[in-house]
């Protein structure tokens, strides 16, 4: 290589290098704290029930920014959910939960500094109204406003009252949100406004540029429907980081959209224009000391059998309230550390790809003279049973059991937690000895395969949950949905025309061109009368639609029937023209959108489905 060359390569090198170490507002290894909203978990008494989903994914890129630079300690509070007078979810379904949890499990991260703000309000706010209060102008705050303001009034109200007004000083608060500093979701609740004038506008204030350009996939931190930007993510080899894409889809309008996180590689690298390439080459090779082997594939033997080992398949991990279990390598077995950890529990999980199905589940486990311990089986975050060692007057003796009809997804959390346990019978000093909970395996029996049914057609489904909605359509949820959700208009009925604001749109990808009939799973309340409640306002911008084979345009009318369950039906009311089936024509592969106007008051829509070259016969019978 030529010395010019060389030179040039290392002045790009040191750019760049100087680029990423650069920080912001005379940051220097200071103290750091954060607050997500994202409450996932509805709030019915508020117009938008779900939270900003991007923080789910937000959350753990901000987490993965600290953890590249050998922050965690630095991190002092990070509160979530944090929607004050919003409900708690169950751990399995709180999405700001999943992600904080998988963080501190993968990048080390103290998890006592975490809070979920629905379930532990007064120790989250009690904690950043300390850190708040011994902040000095040698020892500032830096605060990530990534949530609505009303939690941070509470702690900063907090630290007042601890006698810390002038410590708020030495507070500096980062912003890329008007919403998030100016809406409420009670009336009493408080702005940005109202905490600088609670503390007479001592909190230094710092507002970046808007991180959001989810028009332009590869400008800022939201890239849209479109995934392609952040496949890096998807293909990485540190298993973090493939995590960490899992966490992007979670998304619940299916977005790619962690815009939050910009404020944090603003603050630590001195770049407000973050985008999914610096943002790669930011990880790199990936995050220091990152937790690997926590995911495993399996396949299933000629018995339609696999097995994970305790010492071989799953790792040594400290999960958020829990202990760290050790390896007792000679008996092949976890085990926790009784001479630290008496009566706690310890646990380890792997992240499991497997084929779906029904599973009889079974747990080996090792008998203690000393103590009858506790094991708990998590699959998906949801206990699926427990049981307890029997007594026994030998040492290892091998128990089992098994765990019936437990459904498996392609990726499941598996987690196994266990205890430390005294039956006071064997002397150890001036005490009694603990059993260790000691167990050897998991074994996986498939009982039913899923096999998905085999159609001639093609179905293209869009579920309601992945609209963006505006105006006065909202997310609920219903068992008895797909997914679990569906979207309802609540708004004034619009029979006359298309109100703008009252239009939700979703993109969705063709792979097979040709003519689709549309359809939809929809439902009325069940106090509706007859036609009320049942229609839409229907559109496919930029492709031709058809009804009775005559050419539309702009939006329909398209209505069905419906009550208890979601129906699959879906036609168009043309008046004088008749009520023919909707038809649209794909004439490329690529990607497409649909638009719904709100119509009728009430209506609930479940999916859109569109279909062909299968009969409507079959395509009823593979939707229930």
């Amino acid at each position: 290589m030529k010395k010019e060359h060389i030179l040039l390569l290392l002045i790009i090198v040191f750019n760049f290098s100087s680029t990423v170490n650069a920080q912001s507002w005379n940051y220097n290894n200071n103290r750091i704290a954060i607050s997500f909203d994202g409450n996932s978990a509805p709030d019915n008494q508020y117009k938008w029930p779900i939270g900003d989903p991007d923080d789910w994914g937000a959350s753990a890129a901000s987490l993965a920014i600290i953890a590249k630079l050998k922050l965690q300690d630095k991190l002092v509070h990070c509160s979530y959910n944090n929607f004050i007078d919003a409900p708690a979810g169950p751990d399995n379904e709180n999405q700001n939960k999943i992600s904080c949890d998988g963080a501190i499990i993968r990048w080390h991260f103290d998890a006592s500094k975490f809070y979920d703000v629905t379930t532990q309000l007064e120790k989250a706010k009690t904690n950043l109204a300390i850190e708040m209060k011994k902040s000095t102008a040698k020892d500032p705050l830096y605060f990530i406003h990534a949530g609505l303001s009303e939690f941070v009034y509470q702690a900063v109200e907090k630290a007042i009252e601890m006698g810390g007004l002038e410590a708020l000083k030495h507070v500096k608060l980062v912003s890329h949100s008007g919403f998030n500093e100016n809406e409420t979701r009670r009336d009493w609740h408080h702005t940005w406004a109202d905490i600088q004038e609670l503390c007479g506008n001592r909190i230094q204030y710092h507002k970046i540029n808007d991180q959001n350009a989810c028009t332009k996939p590869n400008v800022l931190w939201c890239s849209g429907k479109d995934f392609s930007p952040w496949y890096w993510m998807r293909d990485h080899k540190d298993e973090s980081i493939r995590w960490m894409y899992k966490r992007v889809q979670a998304h619940d309008t299916g977005k790619a959209d962690i815009s939050d996180a910009g404020m944090l590689f603003w603050l630590l690298t001195g770049d407000e224009n973050g985008n999914p390439e610096k943002f790669n080459t930011f990880l790199g090779n990936g995050i220091p000391n990152s937790l690997q082997g926590i995911s495993i594939t399996k396949e299933l033997d000629s018995n339609n059998n696999f097995t994970l080992l305790a010492v071989e398949d799953f790792p040594i991990l400290t999960i958020p309230g829990f202990v760290a279990p050790y390896k007792d390598n000679y008996r092949k077995a976890m085990a926790i550390d009784a001479a630290q950890h008496k009566n706690v529990f310890a646990a380890s999980k792997v992240q499991l790809t497997a084929p779906k199905g029904l599973y009889n589940i079974t747990i080996s486990t090792l008998g203690e003279i000393d103590g009858e311990s506790t094991y708990r089986l998590k699959v998906n975050g949801v206990e699926v049973g427990q049981l307890q060692n029997k007594e026994t007057l030998k040492d290892y003796n091998v128990y089992t059991h098994t765990f019936n009809n437990v459904k498996l997804k392609d990726v499941n959390d598996i987690q196994v937690e266990f205890n430390s346990n005294s039956n006071g019978k064997i002397p150890e000093g001036d005490a009694f000895a603990f059993a260790r909970g000691r167990w050897t395996q998991l074994k996986f029996h498939c009982v039913k395969k899923d096999i998905k049914k085999k159609t001639t057609g093609t179905i293209i489904s869009i579920e309601g949950e992945h609209f963006d909605l505006h105006g006065h359509w909202k997310f609920a949820n219903d068992k008895k949905a797909s997914g679990g959700r569906y979207i309802q208009y609540i708004g004034e009925n619009h029979f006359q025309e298309v109100v703008n604001k009252e239009v939700c749109d979703a993109y969705f990808i063709v792979e097979e061109p040709g003519l689709y009939t549309v359809k939809w799973m929809m439902r009325q309340p069940d106090n509706s009368e007859g036609d009320t409640s049942n229609d839409a306002w229907i559109s496919f911008p930029n492709v031709p639609s058809y009804g009775n084979k005559e050419a539309l345009k702009g939006y329909n009318k398209f209505h069905g029937r419906g009550k208890e369950s979601f129906v699959l039906n879906g036609q168009l009311d043309l008046h004088e023209k008749g009520q023919p089936w909707l038809t649209v024509e794909f004439p490329k592969a690529g990607q497409y959108a649909i638009k719904i106007g709100g119509r009728s008051q009430f209506l609930q829509i479940d999916k859109i489905v569109l279909f062909k070259d299968i009969e409507f016969k079959e395509l009823k019978s593979l939707q229930k």
